[in-house]
């Protein structure tokens, strides 16, 4: 081995061939062979020299791709320092120093930036995500709040009532634009009448609001799925209408002993209402459509194919893993900024009928008025 480095010196010196740095003289400590001289760093040709002086060259070629040879160090990402100014990464906010052993200090100094920005050591100063830079950038499509980009580069909507029609008795709400309260006492004075859209609250600021979210049904037994209809009649309380159906046996799990006949869940079908948009913040509007889907049964796996979402072309894959027909629960999220849930439970009650319903949940910071939401989806089997 060490005849062979020895010819790769003698190889790289004639040749010129070889980037690291040019060979060293002869010195250091004595020998009287080359394994006397060996310093443990595989890229450096360690030999015995002139006046019995070890003497260690670098090799960069005996290095991964992108590392150099450096005697005493081995490879490294970058050559040793001797001041500050080789150290200099162009990064203004950045403090460079040489520090001991040779190496390069990069020190962030958030100072060095704007207000609201952090300083990067590879990126140099930048803005926290979602920062804003105008009070345009803040703009929420609600015509009675005050949008402003602060100091610190973070949007602040605030309400002002007398941008509605006081006269009238309208109040602002950031979140729902000008309106006029409706006085509450009781959560009782809130309901809508319908159950499955969740019971409505009775808020001291704002008197009745919307549910928080829809009702999903539940009886805790994992072998069976729920759903709630808007159309039978809520025997728990007749002023509400819709309740949690029938559960229908779970046939993704083959525990359950669910039978195996019934609808082939394949074919195209019509989900009238499942559709919708949402603009969070006005800046980009989130489409979807399920209406016209078409469901595929591969060995109990059922995907579910034809459908539209505008905030991606390459949204992950929609399946219920099965064994599931006739029943199906069937989602896919797409990631963002707001993330979006899009889900489809139901059963096929015959070959030709799918009842569910369909859902779309947004989660994250960013989703402004983009408000989870379900609706019944009585499907039908669209015309060929």
């Amino acid at each position: 081995m060490q005849s062979f480095r020895a010819l790769l010196v003698l190889v790289c010196a004639i040749a010129s061939g070889c980037t690291g740095p040019a060979v060293p003289a002869d010195g250091g400590e004595s020998c009287t062979t080359d394994l006397d001289c060996d310093d443990g760093h595989e890229c450096t040709i360690d030999s015995c020299g002139v006046s019995n002086l070890c003497r260690h060259d670098e090799v960069d070629e005996l290095c991964a791709d992108g590392l150099v040879c450096e005697s005493g160090r081995g490879c490294v990402s970058s050559a040793s320092c001797a001041s500050d100014t080789e150290c200099d990464d162009s990064i203004a906010c950045t403090t460079d120093s040489c520090g001991v052993g040779g190496i390069c200090n990069h020190t962030p100094v958030n100072a060095r930036c704007g207000a609201g920005e952090t300083c990067d050591t590879a990126m140099g100063c930048v803005a926290p995500t979602g920062a804003c830079a105008a009070d345009a950038d803040c703009n929420d499509d609600v015509a009675c709040t005050r949008d402003t980009c602060a100091a610190d580069r973070t949007c602040s909507n605030t309400a002002l009532d007398e941008l509605c029609d006081t006269a009238a008795g309208e109040r602002c709400s950031a979140t729902a634009d000008c309106f006029v309260p409706m006085p509450c006492t009781t959560e009782a004075d809130c309901q809508d009448g319908s159950f499955c859209n969740g019971r409505e609250r009775c808020t001291a600021e704002f008197g009745c609001a919307p549910a928080e979210a829809p009702v999903v049904c539940n009886d805790s037994d994992d072998c069976t799925l729920e759903m709630c209809d808007p159309t039978l009649t809520n025997d728990d309380d007749p002023t509400q209408m819709g309740a949690c159906s029938t559960p229908a046996c779970d046939r993704s799990r083959p525990e359950c002993g669910c039978p195996t006949t019934g609808p082939t869940c394949n074919g195209r079908f019509s989900l009238p209402g499942a559709s919708g948009s949402c603009s969070p913040f006005g800046v980009l509007t989130i489409a979807w459509d399920f209406t016209d889907i078409t469901f595929t049964n591969t060995g109990g796996l059922i995907s579910v194919t034809g459908w539209t979402v505008s905030s991606t072309t390459s949204a992950p894959p929609m399946a219920d893993p099965g064994p599931a027909c006739p029943n199906i629960d069937a989602s896919t999220t797409i990631p963002g900024s707001c993330d979006e849930t899009y889900r489809i439970l139901g059963t096929f009650t015959d070959e030709d009928t799918f009842t569910g319903t369909f859902s779309v949940t947004f989660t994250g910071a960013l989703c402004d008025d983009c408000t989870s939401r379900s609706v019944p989806v009585p499907g039908t089997r669209a015309a060929p």
